[in-house]
């Protein structure tokens, strides 16, 4: 290839093609010194050293010169930038692509490899319930890499992660995954943060009389004691029984809001008995103290 090349270019800039074009009878020559440099190794060695100055590479090794590259672009000295990179108006066809810059290699790799990764970036939303909050889980996704190839990856969803956070992986230098956690709602509980919040119905009559219901937690129903009086929408802080803190030890806490339960329909014994709560409640007597009064009144005395 590199000889085919040099073939393609020499026949291009020949001075029988550009009798009058003294560029190209100068680019012919510094072709031909090129492919002497770059077809041997010893001359390339001594180009990458000496530059311009490699065909005295002996004269200047016994002189003790150091590296002697020439930026210059005039003389009869080889610029293999210049050259292979075409020069001004002249195409190089090729050149340096096939000679990958020929004694400029090793400097123009090393550009390249000082070169940032060019980095791929993926997005995607991972789903949680509030249990898996809790706990903690894990997925297993995939991204596309190269072509129709996929990669597999496994994503940890640490305890008491917030709804929005962000997950970044860097598998690799060149890939960036962004993920973003949607807690999905939940029937029991209402979130604030690593707090709970869960209504809790209960009947009147415990709502005014007092009495022990079922809460649910996030590991199972607990008991809780509801005093005489209770009104509707108190609410009772069950401290630890919330979620995970995140970055943090510790829970949040659970607040369980009473909703008192109205009866739908009274019986009409049932209207009776609240009726005479009511008056009770008044001050008044009763629609049946009144009979009572009514039926027990002293008989006149004889």
């Amino acid at each position: 290839e590199i000889k085919t090349a040099y073939r393609r270019m020499a026949r291009k800039l020949h001075p029988d093609v550009n009798p009058d074009n003294e560029r190209a009878q100068v680019l012919f020559k510094k072709v031909n010194e090129a492919y002497e440099v770059v077809g041997d190794p010893n001359r390339r060695k001594d180009y990458d050293q000496f530059g311009d100055n490699w065909k005295h590479a002996d004269q200047m090794r016994n002189m003790g010169g150091g590296r002697g590259r020439s930026a210059g672009r005039g003389g009869g000295g080889i610029n293999l930038n210049d050259l292979f990179g075409g020069g001004r108006g002249q195409s190089a066809g090729g050149f340096a692509d096939m000679f990958g810059g020929a004694g400029g290699r090793a400097q123009h790799q090393q550009q390249q490899s000082q070169r940032p990764p060019e980095i791929v970036k993926h997005k995607g939303t991972i789903d949680v319930s509030l249990d898996e909050v809790y706990a903690g889980t894990s997925r297993r996704i995939s991204i596309g890499t190269s072509g129709t190839s996929k990669r597999n990856l496994e994503v940890d969803v640490p305890k008491g992660v917030l709804d929005g956070k962000k997950i970044r992986l860097r598998p690799d230098a060149k890939t960036e995954v962004t993920l973003t956690v949607k807690v999905r709602p939940d029937k029991r509980f209402s979130r604030e943060g690593a707090n709970l919040r869960a209504d809790i119905n209960i009947p009147l009559f415990d709502a005014i009389l007092g009495g022990e219901v079922e809460v649910p937690t996030m590991t199972g129903r607990i008991a809780l004691n509801i005093p005489a009086g209770t009104q509707n929408g108190r609410s009772f802080n069950i401290k630890g029984r919330g979620l995970p803190k995140a970055n943090s030890d510790g829970s949040g806490d659970l607040y369980a809001t009473i909703k008192v339960r109205l009866p739908d329909t009274l019986s009409d014994e049932e209207k009776r008995l609240y009726s005479q709560l009511r008056d009770i409640r008044n001050g008044r007597p009763s629609h049946d103290d009144l009979i009572d009064v009514l039926n027990h009144k002293e008989e006149p005395a004889e």
